[in-house]
């Protein structure tokens, strides 16, 4: 019955069409007229209601026959996609019965969408007795076969793979676009900014940090890193940022021990700043010169709610030995370097009563993206640190007034080309309890060798066990990041069957067992674009095929906002070249 209803259809479409196009509009009767046609080749109309309402013969099959050709290449198509499909899910299906690699049954069992709302209630406690979405509660990392795999809020993600290989094409992008709550997203290219701005306006106020205007947009935020630092604790925070991109630890014989002291003279530096109601132009003329120190040390004397010892600490470093003050200094002026661009000095000296509010923007929802490149001359990377740096201090007080200890709704920390950037010093902690306070991170890294180089050994290690969430792309070159991985893979046992023959024909078979990985180094740096190695937690490793944010239903309006934002970009760039 739905065949011949299928037939009547297109024969009823076709009789449709031919009575459109000769001017006689749509015919009255339904489908049996239609069926009955194909007995009467002559004189098809005779059949209908209303003979005068279709035409003749010729032009009633010439439009029947149009829409049959048309119905069966649709037909076609669509045959031709769903074999394309199923074949491709076999292909899936058949590749990960890797031995040694998670089910799929195991994988839904720790990743899918039940386990992550099983726990809904514990890291978002307002969906307490509600039935939220998995985007309320967590990111989606890709799929396997046919199903999604989930991580939750609480989890701190690690995505490791080489430049273009869709990091941010496949995991960042869409991230920043499903978070629940606000995002702080760094980049040091203005790619993720372009898709996700007017998305990410309907959520709550958008707003981007690019002092050296590497996005070329009209206005932008200006925060200043004095604000705040009346108190102790905000300063010990805001100078630990600023001076983490100086480089001491990886360029310096005693570098602890140098940045340390940089960290000293920044801190007391803000503190005295803040007391007295300083510009970030004062503090500029500070860092030139240990002699113009001197007026902080005066306002830290003089001022009773300044710290008790700061201003012997920064008295003890104006006047120290002068190799040892030189080298102090030195630290001082490449932390604020980024200052000398008057573009960068007037984005970190906002207009009173125009700061930048911490606070405000989490409970907004707001979302913030902060820009600079890691290789322009006086970079702004301690700046963006020590900014980050600000925002997650302030989101570890609002989590301990809040539910349950956590930020509800958490905030994201998509961390693109944090590396490039700068060694955020807070991340190893971040990544380790970060989840359990309502901060959600993703760290973003070209490889494994990279962190050691920016962070240290020790630390690096930390960030890597610290994950819950380990994702690895192809790619990938050095031996030894690919054998640390291959490693924590595992191995399998593979049996293997010997047959030997004698000069006189006579045959021997032997069997052994030889340990193999279940993924070598050499297949591992294989992995082909779009597909990466998920490590999650104590499950066994999956591959996961992961989703381009090209492929979202909502991918059409997101290219109209990109397009748009990189022309307002581009009539920026223009203006400021006339000028």
């Amino acid at each position: 019955m739905a065949a011949v209803a299928g037939v009547g259809a297109v024969l009823w479409c076709g009789a449709a069409f031919a009575a459109v196009v000769t001017g006689r509009g749509v015919p009255q009767g339904g489908l049996m007229p239609a069926l009955r046609a194909i007995g009467s080749w002559g004189d098809p109309a005779s059949v209908w209601p209303s003979p005068d309402q279709l035409p003749g013969p010729v032009a009633y099959w010439a439009a029947t026959a149009v829409v049959v050709l048309i119905t069966a290449g649709a037909g076609v198509v669509a045959g031709a996609r769903w074999l394309r499909r199923d074949a491709g899910a076999r292909a899936n299906s058949a590749r990960r019965s890797i031995p040694g690699l998670a089910s799929g049954h195991e994988i839904l069992a720790v990743a899918g969408e039940r386990a992550v709302l099983r726990r809904a209630s514990i890291v978002r406690p307002s969906t307490a007795g509600t039935k939220p979405a998995p985007t309320a509660v967590g990111y989606r990392l890709g799929s396997v076969g046919r199903r999604s795999i989930w991580c939750s809020v609480e989890d701190s993600a690690l995505l490791v793979g080489p430049p273009r290989m869709g990091k941010g094409l496949h995991l960042v992008i869409p991230w920043v676009l499903d978070a629940p709550g606000p995002v702080v997203a760094t980049s040091t290219r203005p790619d993720a900014l372009a898709v996700t701005w007017h998305a990410r306006s309907r959520c709550g106020p958008v707003a981007v940090f690019d002092p050296q205007r590497l996005a070329g947009l009209p206005g932008g935020l200006a925060w200043s890193p004095i604000r705040g630092c009346e108190l102790p604790r905000t300063a010990l925070v805001r100078a630990r940022g600023l001076a983490a991109g100086v480089g001491f630890g990886r360029t310096v014989s005693d570098g602890d021990f140098w940045s340390g002291q940089t960290e000293t003279a920044l801190r007391c530096l803000l503190h005295a700043a803040a007391l007295d109601g300083r510009s970030s132009r004062d503090l500029y003329r500070w860092s030139l010169n240990p002699v113009l120190a001197g007026d902080a040390i005066a306002i830290l004397s003089r001022e009773s709610a300044a710290a008790t010892g700061w201003a012997d600490a920064l008295d003890a470093a104006v006047h120290s030995d002068p190799r040892t003050r030189d080298s102090i200094w030195l630290g001082v002026r490449q932390s604020l370097a980024a200052l000398a661009d008057p573009d960068v000095l007037a984005a970190v000296d906002p207009v009173h009563g125009t700061e930048f509010d911490p606070a405000a923007f989490l409970r907004d929802s707001g979302t913030l993206y902060l820009l600079a490149s890691a290789v322009a001359s006086g970079s702004s990377a301690p700046l963006i640190a020590a900014f980050v740096e600000d925002i997650t201090e302030t989101a570890r007080h609002l989590a301990a007034r809040s539910a349950g200890g956590r930020l509800d709704p958490p905030i994201l920390l998509a961390l693109d080309e944090i590396a490039n950037l700068t060694p955020l010093p807070s991340l190893p902690s971040l990544m380790a309890e970060g989840g359990g306070t309502g901060i959600t991170t993703l760290a973003v890294l070209q490889s494994l060798a990279q962190a050691r180089g920016r962070w240290g050994e020790h630390a690096a290690d930390a960030i890597w066990d610290a994950a819950t969430v380990k994702l690895v792309l192809g790619g990938l070159a050095k031996y030894r990041d690919l054998d640390d991985v291959a490693r924590l893979l595992g191995e399998i046992d593979e049996v293997t069957h010997t047959t030997n023959r004698s000069r006189r024909g006579d045959a021997s078979t032997s069997t052994s067992v030889r340990t193999m990985p279940v993924m070598p180094p050499a297949v591992l740096r294989t992995v082909p674009f779009g597909t990466g190695i998920a490590l999650l937690r104590h499950s066994r490793p999956a591959l996961v095929d992961l989703q381009p944010w090209t492929a979202r239903p909502d991918a059409d309006a997101l290219r109209v906002g990109q397009a748009q934002i990189e022309r307002a970009a581009a009539a920026a760039a223009m203006r400021g070249e006339s000028r």
